[in-house]
């Protein structure tokens, strides 16, 4: 659903929080961007919000602007399947719950369009909830990400001249 460029920018894209959050994780972590053999986005819409040519966003809880071109997207249904968890096995089906759970605790919506800058600046609570969001998966890998999303977080903020919720 890209909507409309204008000097470079991306006025707005559809995405699910979480993949929002891993984006600014990997930011925080100063992982580079790069295509990835399953053939979806992450990698372009990465680099829009690393670059901060992104400014709204449409958040989803299905299949978003990332999954696009995806090889385990079929008719509008993700595929894949996760084994780091054993209450789920779809990929979908745990994406979708996640998502929904992190709407819920920063008082978000399904189909709600919010300013990027918007998210930055509520998203100590998000981090203040990490356990409880994916409580189930290991918790190192949750607190790892912990940090990283925080480091993420504090350098947009920085760099977009926002002023932060609590420490991260």
């Amino acid at each position: 659903m890209e909507i409309y460029r204008k000097a470079g920018v991306l006025s707005m894209r559809e995405l699910r929080i979480h993949h929002f959050f891993d984006i600014i994780r990997d930011y925080g972590a100063g992982k580079a961007l790069k295509a990835h053999e399953y053939g979806h986005s992450y990698h372009i819409i990465g680099e829009e919000i690393y670059h901060n040519k992104l400014k709204r966003i449409k958040l989803i809880a299905g299949n978003d602007d990332i999954c696009g071109g995806c090889r385990y997207l079929d008719s509008g249904k993700c595929l894949d399947t996760i084994d780091h968890r054993a209450d789920f096995k779809s990929k979908q089906e745990f994406n979708d719950y996640l998502d929904l759970r992190i709407m819920k605790v920063m008082g978000y919506q399904n189909g709600q369009e919010i300013q990027v800058r918007e998210i930055l600046r509520c998203a100590d609570a998000y981090l203040d909830s990490l356990a409880l969001i994916y409580e189930g998966n290991d918790r190192a890998h949750t607190e790892l990400r912990k940090q990283n999303v925080g480091a993420g977080i504090q350098r947009k903020r920085r760099e977009l001249g926002l002023a932060g919720g609590g420490a991260v």
